[in-house]
């Protein structure tokens, strides 16, 4: 799963707010989104569209919308840092909590992971967070993450029935690689493994709107990740 995630603050603020609705209510639409937001349902639709092009929404037609993986651990990042700022400014600089709240929100977004793990270690240092609670944990499991996507590639073909995944690469050179990307399995693009033979050959997968059939040897061409 690829975390190295480069999001305005608008996308940020709507992940979060998709995480904590549905925490909160167990189901996140267009309405409340907008409600929480005090913006148009026009812009959050919009904002919705991009967040489901890169793969860390889903969401049915009039439906609620639902986090990806790639998509609930952007959107925990984001709160998480925003819980750890808001103890930082409110318990360590005595800064009033409800202006605590907002400069977190604001910098939330923009605060490395070496700036955010040093805050983190002080709060623990001083008793003010429990490792456990939203702390470096989480970093820890946002590096083993980052090590694995380097070292483990997921081919299409060791993808399960009912996956969802985003090609990365294409390994394949020469005609093979020019009929793949023919058929719309381009970077980018979000494959849905549809079903396989008894034998694993072939591959049946839903790209772009329409369905292919992929020989397996063609599908251990295609590099992708989890989506």
């Amino acid at each position: 799963m690829n975390i190295n995630l480069s999001l305005s603050k608008s996308m940020e603020d709507y992940l979060e707010t998709i995480l904590t609705l549905i925490e909160n209510k167990g189901t996140a639409r267009v309405t409340d989104i907008a409600a929480s937001l005090n913006i148009a349902a026009s812009s959050v639709n919009e904002g919705i569209q991009k967040l489901s092009e890169n793969g860390l929404v889903t969401q049915q037609k009039y439906g609620p919308i639902k986090l990806t993986k790639k998509g609930k651990f952007a959107a925990e990042k984001v709160h998480c840092t925003h819980q750890i700022l808001a103890i930082f400014f409110s318990e360590i600089l005595g800064v009033e909590p409800e202006i605590a709240e907002k400069d977190a929100c604001n910098l939330e977004h923009c605060l490395s992971n070496q700036s955010l793990t040093a805050i983190i270690e002080m709060l623990i240092e001083k008793n003010k967070l429990q490792e456990e609670n939203c702390s470096l944990k989480f970093l820890r499991e946002k590096e083993a993450k980052e090590k694995m996507t380097k070292t483990e590639a997921l081919m299409l073909d060791q993808i399960k029935v009912g996956a969802k995944v985003k090609v990365l690469k294409i390994n394949s050179k020469g005609k093979l690689k020019r009929k793949l990307m023919d058929m719309g399995l381009n970077k980018g693009a979000l494959i849905e493994v549809k079903g396989k033979a008894p034998m694993g050959d072939p591959i049946e997968v839903k790209v772009r709107g329409y369905s292919l059939s992929l020989r397996q040897d063609e599908a251990a061409e295609i590099m992708v990740e989890e989506v």
